[in-house]
């Protein structure tokens, strides 16, 4: 027979065993929700993604692709192995240019990615613009 001492151990060994990990398995839960992904052009082909599914398509702008209309622009973003074509209606991030890392948000249109939002990413060597004191 167990005595009681040992058997309110084994208990409160178990309950923290279960705290855990309940703890454990919310907090991955949450974590998941909360990490955006994207595809990259390669990802794109490969799949034959659906025409009317909303994701997001990162790469890089390829050099000498981006053709400014007022507010529309169309640009290549590559991940040097693939290619797609994105139209976008609206204002550009200031990081935008060429030969740099973007998110675009939208849906693919036949062989074209209407981009509902773009994101330009940066490098690690980012710096804030200083501000000039009056």
């Amino acid at each position: 027979m167990i005595r009681k001492n040992r058997l309110n151990k084994i208990y409160l060994l178990g309950f923290f065993l279960i705290a855990t990990i309940s703890i454990v398995y919310f907090v991955l839960k949450a974590l998941d929700k909360n990490i955006d992904l994207y595809l990259t052009p390669t990802d794109v082909i490969e799949s034959n993604y659906e025409m009317n599914n909303q994701f997001k398509l990162g790469g890089m702008v390829k050099e000498g692709s981006v053709k400014k209309t007022d507010l529309e622009v169309e640009f290549i973003v590559t991940d040097f192995n693939e290619e797609i074509l994105i139209s976008y209606q609206g204002i550009l991030p200031n990081l935008f240019k060429e030969n740099s890392g973007v998110v675009a948000s939208g849906s693919l249109d036949g062989n074209i990615f209407k981009a509902k939002e773009i994101l330009a990413k940066h490098d690690e060597n980012y710096m804030p613009v200083k501000l000039e004191e009056k």
